[in-house]
Parts: C-alpha cells; structure tokens; sequence
C-alpha cells in the first residue's frame, strides 16, 4: 500500500476521512502508524495554515476509526507531545482537541499525561476567544479526562479546581452548559471542593433560574426541562452550597412568577435533602411561608403541585425518621391547616387538606401527628356539623387524608408500614362508621368511596369481615343507584379491591350483579329494565377484565345465552307486544351479552392477559351450540334467536379473537373439527351438546338454507383467527382456495354471506401464500376470464368476480407480493373502458377500497412493513397517467378509484407529493358518491392537522384555502343535486373548524361572512351530530381574525 500517495491524494483534494484501505490496514498491522504520521509530516508541520489544518485534521479523523490497540505507549506519548504543541495554535486547535480526545480513551494513556493534557489546554486556551463548537470539544476532552483519569485529576488538588472554574465561566449555549452541568455534578461529589464552594456557586447558580427557550428547528434539540433538570442536579449535588443557595431561593420568592416559580419550587425539593436538616432547619419558618403562599393561593396547579413538592421535601428533611419528634415547624403548619379546617366549604379547605397530606406522605413522625391532631376534629365536625352541605367536605378531607396514607403504605416498593406506624389504628372505629354512612348517604357517596377503597389497598388495615362489609355497601350503590356520576366511582372501586380482595368480589359482588341480569329480555315499554341491565353489563365489562373474575362472567354469561335460546316462541305476559318486537328484544339483550363479552376479551388482551386461552373450552363449544342449532331446519315456521345475522356477526368475532390465542397445535386440532363441520356436516366435534346438533350435510351446500349457509361467518372467523404456520386437514390448498372463490361467486345468497366468503378467501391467502404460490396466478387468471371479463355473465357474478380478485389482491398487496401488482394492472386498465362498460368499471373504480382497508384494527391479517406505501406508489402514477389520458365523463372513475384508495396511506404520504394530491383530492370533493367524498374530506383533515408543515407546503394550502372551504360547504349541507349522508357532512363540518388555526386570517377574511352564512343552514341539519359539529365550528369561524 502506496500511503504517501493516499496521503497525497486525499490531502490535495481536500478529502480528510482517511480511506477505508488505510484504516483496515493500520487496525490489521500491514501498515504502522508512525508511517502515515512520517507521510503527514511535510503537512504537519507546514507553514501555510490551511494544509497544516489538513494535515492535523486527518491524523485525528484516522486515530478515531484505527483499532485502540495498534497505538502502542510510544506513540501514545509522541502524539499527544505533538497534539499539545498545536494548542496555540488558533487554527489547528478543533483537530488537535479532537485528537487528544481519542488518545484520552486509549489504555495506554496514562495519569501522568493525563494531568499535562489539561493543564496544557488550561494555559493555551483562551476560551473567549473561540466559537460555540470549539469550546465544545474542549468540554468534550475534558468529560473524557474525568471519565478515564478522574484520580489523577482529584491529585491535582485546588490547582484543577481552581482553573477548571476559571475556564467555564461565563458560558451560555445550551449544549456546552448541559455538559457542563453533568461535569459539575462529578466534581461537586467526588471532589474536596469545600474550599472552593464560593467557585462553584458563581459559575452554577448564577443560571438560576434557567429561562431558556429553544430556537424554532433546533438541531440539538434542547429544552428548558433538560437544562433544569441538568442544573438542578448540580445545585443539590453538596450540602456546602446551603449557606449561599437558601438566601437566594428565598429572595427569589419575591420576584420569581409562573414557570421560574415552578423551577424555584422544583429545584429546592431537590435541594433540601443535600443541605440537611441543620442548615434547612435554620430558614424553615421562611421558606414554609414562600411555599405555603403558592399551595394556597396559586392558581397553576402544575405550580402547586411544585410546592406541595417541596413541602414534602422540607419536612422529610427536617423529620426523616418516626423517632424524630414533630416540634416546631411541623405543628405550627398542623395549627394552621386546622384552623382553615374550620370553614370546610372554603376552597382554602382543599389546600391545607393537600398540605395535611403531603406531611403524612414526608415522614413518619410528623404525618402521625398529623393524622392524630386533624381526625378527631374532622370526626366532631362531621357527626355535628354547622351546616348539612359541610358534611360532604369534611369526609373528602378525610378521604383524601386515607388516600394519602394509601400512597404511603399500600406503595409497592414502600419503606413505611402502617402495621409499624400504626398511625390511624386509634381511629378504626371512626373511620368505619365515617365511611358507611357516607355509602348510604346522598352527596357523599363518592368520598366514601374513595377513602374505603383506600383503606382497602393499606396493607392489612381491615379483616375480610370489614372489608366484605364496605363491598356490600358499594354493591348496593352500583345496582340501585341511578345517578350517572356515582357509577364510574363504584366501579372503579371495586376494581381496584378485586385486585386484593378477588374472593370477596366473586362471592359477593357478582352474584348480586347477575341475579340483576334477567333471565329474558325486557320488553319493549320497559326502558327503565332495558336501561338497568345494561348498566349491570357496564359494570361487569370492567370488573370482570380481572382474570380472577373472568371465569364467572363465562359461565354466567352463557349460561344467560342457553336460557335466551331456550324462551318459549310467544310473549305471553305482554299481549301488546308483537311477535317480531318481542324476538327482536330478545336479540337486542342476547347482543349485549355477547358484546360485553367481546370486550372484556379485548380489554384482557389489551392488558396483556394470558388467560384467556385457556376459556376456549368453555366458551366457543357453546357458542357453537347455540349458531348451529339455531340454523339447522326447524319444523313449523318458528326462526331461532341465535340465527340472527347480527348475532351470528358478533359470535364470529369472538370465535376469531378466541381462536388466535390458541396454540398452533391446539388451533389445527380445532380447524379440523371445523372443516369436519362445514365441509361434511359433521359437527360432533365442534359443538358442546351434540345432541343438540344433528348430523346433516354440510351447511355450504348449494341446497342448504339461507340459515344454514349463513354459518359462513363463523366458518370465516376460525379461518381468520389461524396462524399461518398451522396443519390443515386437507392436502390441497389451491382446491380448497377454488372451492371458496366458487362457493362466493356462484352460491352465496347475498352480501352478508358474500362479505364473510370474502374475508375468508383473504386470510387464507394472505396466512398460506406460500403453498399457494404456485398456483394463484391461474387462480386470479381463472377469476379473471371467466368471472369478471365475460360480459354474457350476470352483472352480479361479475361483480363478485371482480370482489374475489380484489381480496386476492388485498392480501398479497400486504405481504408485498409481485403478482399482487401485476394483477392489479388489468383493474386499472378496465377503467378506461367506462364508456362501453360504464356500470362495471365504476364497480371497479369502487373496488380500490377494498385495498384501502388493509390490515384493520382486530384483523388477524399478516401486513409487512411499508406495504401501503408500495401499494399507493405503484397504483396512483398510473391513476394520474389514466386520468390525463381519459376526456369527459371519463375521468369520473380514476377520480373514484383515487379517492376509494385514500384511507390507505396516512397523511404523510399524501404530503410527500403535496401538488400532485391536493388537486386531485379537491377535484374528488365534488363526486357524487358520499363515501369517496368522506374518503378525501378526512385526507383534507389529517393534511390540515398536520404539525410542522414545510414552507413549501404551508404555501400550497395558503393558494388553496379558497377553494378547500368552497368544496367543503357544499358537502356540508344537504343538497338536491348532490347525494349525501351524515358522515360526509359532518366530516365536511369539522374539517372546516380546523381553517382559523391553520390558515392565515387575510387569506379568508372575504370568505369569512358566506361560510358563518351556510354554517347557519348546518345547524337545521337532521341529524344531532352534523348540528353539534356545526355549532362549534361556527364558533370557530366567529372567532377567526379577532384580537385574543
């Protein structure tokens, strides 16, 4: 290897990133590093500035990416001699900084040179005379410096710290100062630097309170927090700062206002620890009055929150252990808080129970007497009180005391115990009756039941009688209580004890809750029962999510089902209600069954639960049960309940969600009972009670009951729930594949049946690509010619034809495959055939959204990465090139198709290539077709929320404005001419709320009087949502261009 000449070449080009060839060279030992430094000496030592710059910066760039290892001591010393001669030398000092950085991390750089690198750069180093970066790299070596010789550094004694003071002060960019801190906070705890305290308080404390705010679009991306945070750990980093640092904070009280008060109160909780309860102890008096002033009379909580920090802070610091006795300043803040206790109903009530609290969370001593001084006084002026309406204050305050003690004892990782501290034993009795009055009491149930629940969660407080006893009352607001607010309380509460306490949820609770459940549905005059058991259902989709719960809502909830099942054909104690309104009642309760069930599901898998496998057996055989018993043929002309197709919709959910959690070997088991069902009728194996189920043929027959071929959505759930590595019970996946794509073209009664068909032949697609891969292209070319292509054929074979290729499509287009776009090529080029075809090649154009869905929320669907985008940038290049290629009424559909694709792709994207969409998502405002038009109203929305726009495109939507709220309002309103639904006006509406915040005023102030104009028209609309929406987008409006 020639290095001269690579050294030559890169250094007469300029090109100081040492090639690739010369680094693996000099890390393997093929070239020696002092030959490349030999080579670099004519530029090392150069006269003219810039080639010794050259020269030096490429040495340092080289020693950065060489193996550590081939820089022997020898030349460890040679090279920093030789990078400390360059410290003078304005120019050359970056690359000579950053050489020594390196050499400093090297194992054989030692203390010793250590030492004369940083008093070298704190003799030649003005640091007033060099720019942000520079500096930089000086605080740079010198963090290395005290990462890998930080002993040899403390040798120094008063000599490093001395300089090092004197070479930061003054500093202000942010970067430099956030690494500045953190080596502050090294040197203040590790280093003797008692004498030099006075030092560091000026070069650290004279940034308080930090008032930085970022530029806009900083590189950096530093904060206010970050510096805050970084300072405040220097500030609390030695107890010798307290002298000076509590005189500043409490002159600081005195002029600091919003987020410097925040910081004030912030950075002296984390102060006071260090400073110790000598030095705090000496300024509590004061220091209690500046925080107490922002606890009772600030009206920024997040402030408050600051100073109840640190409250805690002082009085942890000042009675840190329960032997330390609470004199002093601890019962004079009691003897205020108690004082303001006596006007209950005052809003200063709430601040000093805050402060109560947060002594009983600081420390032991002093929460003790805390609780033993206010809960006697709380429990007169509750049993006596001066007026009724105090009652309901009083018991929060004594709640929120409970929650306190919660936090204290009930914490996971807690120290304190309350069975040592023992601090509210003197009072169980109070507490109790306290609580259980206020459970059966109106106006304070909801203290009551905060502060039971907190007893609960103290750790051994209460026995299971007492803890059985609050249930019971809790228990009898949930079921006979009607007030809306109340609900969410109990629930909540009885949540959180069935995570201690799940027994006593089970056996008492829940019982109750079921034998509430009726056994047959409410008819349909009796709102009131219809209302109430949907509550109990509420109530129990929450509490049941525990896993200890779930069990029972199974089996109750099934066992409900079976008994729905089984109801007699009449009503017979309702003569006035119909046949159809007493079977649809019934159906209406059975849904809402089913769908607490599927959202306690949900809600388990959402917590990650690994329960919930496990229930399978107890639950799908009978819902399995239920649906095929309910479609076998019948005699006389009675419908069961469980054929409905919204309840067959919703079991199909639940049979997917379930049937994913299973194993694979326990899902192939599964699948083969149900192709047993489905394919052969026989469902022996599927069902709970065979008995129930008679053998039959299979339901998909072409001879079979519209019921019986219904069942198509549960057979499609157990498709879609398989995972693609699971054993099928057929050899064929290509003639099981074909088998389907016929049975939804040619069989399949309408579009309840072709829509769960469809589904079906995607997820088997899309989970065995790879077995079908071979065949699929003759598959979708069979679909293609004798389905879809052939005009003789009846329109709606063709169309299903054309669904069965999309959905083909859909899940290749997911696992981004080839054949996926080539496919899709013969849909896009059918749309130039609209004016021989104009019915079909709409469908067409209609079909993109089906691609647009993708992988739904709850799809089981495999979806690789970036799949949309791939599948967007190939289709609307081509929809663009159609579109300029079709005249007239033609253009109509490439419209359609765009606007059909659009949910597919976030906002993003759509921003990417801003002058191309926008243009087209305008002209798509004006379709007639109301889905395509919410498709491009919601992209409009998601692009105009978007933060952060570029210049470019923030100038696009200026230019546009205009024509955006004219596209907007007429899909606002409900027109003659123009087809609409409430999605479509109401997505219209709330996508021209967001115009004042995005759009300048002088742009649309001449359109400002006709939008309020037609707003005015929204607020008759039909529809309660379009006229909400309506209302406080013209609010908007009003307010847009008025002085804030």
């Amino acid at each position: 290897m020639d290095v001269s000449r690579i050294i030559r070449t890169h250094i007469s080009t300029a090109e100081l990133n040492p090639p690739q060839e010369l680094v693996d060279g000099v890390s393997g030992g093929s070239v020696a590093l002092l030959d490349v430094v030999k080579a670099l000496g004519e530029y090392l030592t150069s006269t003219e500035d810039e080639v010794r710059l050259k020269g030096l910066t490429f040495l340092s760039n080289l020693l950065r990416l060489i193996n550590p290892s081939k820089v022997n001591r020898q030349a460890t010393q040679t090279l920093t001699n030789f990078y400390l001669s360059k410290l003078d030398d304005f120019d050359s000092l970056p690359s000579a900084l950053n050489g020594l950085t390196v050499l400093a991390k090297l194992p054989t750089f030692d203390d010793a040179a250590a030492v004369e690198v940083y008093k070298g750069v704190v003799e030649d180093v003005n640091m007033k005379s060099y720019a942000q970066a520079t500096r930089h790299l000086v605080y740079v070596l010198f963090d290395t410096l005290l990462a890998t010789h930080r002993s040899a550094l403390k040798g120094m004694g008063s000599a490093f710290v001395n300089s090092y003071t004197k070479m930061v002060d003054g500093e202000k960019d942010p970067r430099n100062l956030l690494l500045l801190f953190s080596m502050d906070r090294v040197i203040l705890l590790e280093f003797d630097v008692k004498d030099h305290i006075e030092d560091f308080f000026d070069i650290t404390f004279c940034y308080f309170p930090i008032t930085f705010r970022p530029p806009p679009n900083d590189p950096y991306g530093i904060t206010a927090d970050d510096l805050k945070i970084a300072l405040r750990g220097c500030m609390s980093a030695s107890p010798y700062f307290a002298k000076m640092a509590l005189p500043l904070f409490l002159e600081k009280f005195a002029t600091a206002t919003g987020q410097s008060m925040k910081d004030l109160q912030q950075s002296m909780a984390a102060c006071f620890p260090t400073y110790g309860a000598e030095a705090v102890g000496e300024r509590g008096t004061e220091i209690w009055e500046g925080i107490k002033t922002e606890i009772l009379y600030s009206s920024d909580t997040s402030i408050e929150a600051a100073a109840l920090s640190a409250l805690e802070s002082l009085i942890r610091t000042l009675y840190p252990t329960e032997q330390t006795t609470p004199t002093g300043l601890a019962q004079d803040i009691i003897k205020e808080c108690l004082t303001i206790l006596d006007e209950p109903e005052k809003s200063q009530a709430l601040a000093a129970t805050k402060i109560l609290a947060a002594l009983l969370r600081a420390s032991p001593s002093a929460g003790k007497f805390a609780i033993s001084q206010t809960l006697p006084k709380l429990f007169r002026q509750f049993n006596s009180p001066a007026l009724p309406s105090h009652r309901s204050p009083i018991l929060s305050t004594i709640s929120s005391l409970l929650i306190a003690a919660q936090s204290v004892y009930g914490a996971p990782d807690t120290f304190r115990h309350h069975a040592v501290e023992k601090s509210l034993e003197p009072f169980r009795d109070g507490l109790m009756d306290g609580l259980r009055e206020g459970l059966r009491t109106a106006g304070l149930k909801a203290p009551a039941i905060r502060g039971a629940v907190a007893l609960v969660e103290v750790p051994g407080f209460w026995n299971r009688t007492e803890v059985e006893d609050i249930v019971r009352g809790m228990d009898e607001i949930l079921v006979n209580d009607e007030d809306p607010e109340i609900r969410p309380e109990v629930i909540n509460g009885l949540t959180s004890i069935s995570k201690i306490h799940p027994t006593t949820i089970e056996s008492i609770t829940l019982p109750l809750l079921f034998h509430n459940l009726p056994d047959q549905a409410p008819g349909v005059s009796e709102a009131t029962a219809r209302d109430k058991y949907r509550s109990i259902l509420g109530s129990l989709s929450e509490l049941c999510v525990q896993p200890a719960l779930f069990q029972t809502l199974v089996i109750r909830i099934t066992t409900k089902l079976d008994l729905l099942s089984s109801t007699p054909s009449k009503y017979d104690t309702d003569e006035s209600m119909g046949e159809a309104d007493y079977k649809e009642c019934n159906i209406a309760y059975a849904w809402d069954l089913l769908n607490t069930l599927n959202g306690v599901i949900d809600a388990k898998l959402q917590s990650k639960h690994i329960d919930v496998s496990k229930y399978f057996e107890q639950l799908i055989p009978r819902l399995f049960t239920l649906v095929i018993s309910a479609a076998q043929p019948k005699v006389g002309d009675v419908k069961p309940l469980f054929s409905d197709r919204r309840l067959l919709s919703i079991v199909a959910r639940v049979l997917e969600t379930m049937m994913w959690e299973l194993q694979p070997e326990r899902q192939a088991k599964q699948f083969a009972a149900v192709y047993a069902g489905f394919e052969k009728g026989d469902f022996k194996g599927l069902v709970h009670e065979p008995s129930q189920v008679a053998s039959s043929s299979s339901p998909l027959r072409t001879a079979a009951s519209v019921s019986e071929q219904d069942l198509i959505a549960v057979y499609s759930a157990s498709v879609q729930g398989l995972k693609a590595d699971v054993s099928l019970p057929f050899d064929s996946a290509a003639e099981y594949l074909s088998s389907k794509v016929h049975w939804t073209i040619n069989v399949a009664r309408d579009i309840f049946q072709v829509r769960y068909a469809l589904e079906m032949i995607c997820a088997f697609v899309n989970k065995r690509e790879a077995e079908l891969r071979d065949s699929l292209e003759t598959v979708l070319g069979r679909i293609w010619e004798a389905d879809v292509q052939d005009t003789t054929k009846h329109f709606e074979v063709r169309r299903r034809g054309l669904l069965v290729y999309l959905h083909v499509i859909k899940a290749l287009a997911l696992l981004r495959q080839p054949l996926a776009y080539s496919a899709l090529i013969k849909i896009i080029e059918v749309l130039s055939l609209s004016n021989l075809d104009p019915d079909f090649v709409n469908e067409a154009a209609k079909g993109f959204g089906v691609l647009a869905k993708g992988k739904e929320k709850g799809s089981h669907l495999t979806a690789k990465l970036l799949y949309a985008q791939k599948l967007w940038n190939f289709v609307l290049p081509k929809l663009i090139e159609g579109d300029k290629d079709a005249q007239g009424k033609g253009r109509i559909v490439y419209l359609v198709a765009f606007a059909s694709l659009l949910p597919l792709v976030p906002a993003s994207l759509c921003l990417s290539d801003l002058p191309t969409n926008l243009p087209l998502i305008l002209r798509s405002l004006s379709l007639g077709n109301p889905p395509q038009r919410a498709n491009a109203i919601t992209s409009l929305t998601s692009i105009l929320e978007t933060e952060n726009m570029s210049k470019e495109v923030d100038q696009i939507l200026h230019a546009q404005a205009g024509t955006m709220v004219e596209g907007l309002l007429k899909s606002a309103l409900v027109e003659e001419d123009m087809p609409s639904s409430g999605k479509v006006r109401s997505a219209a509406v709330r996508c021209l709320s967001t115009f004042p915040d995005v759009i300048r005023f002088e742009v649309l102030h001449s359109t400002k009087p006709l939008v309020l104009k037609e707003l005015g028209k929204a607020l008759d609309d039909p529809l309660r949502s379009v006229r909400k929406d309506a209302v406080e987008c013209r609010a908007q409006w009003y307010r847009y261009g008025q002085a804030t």
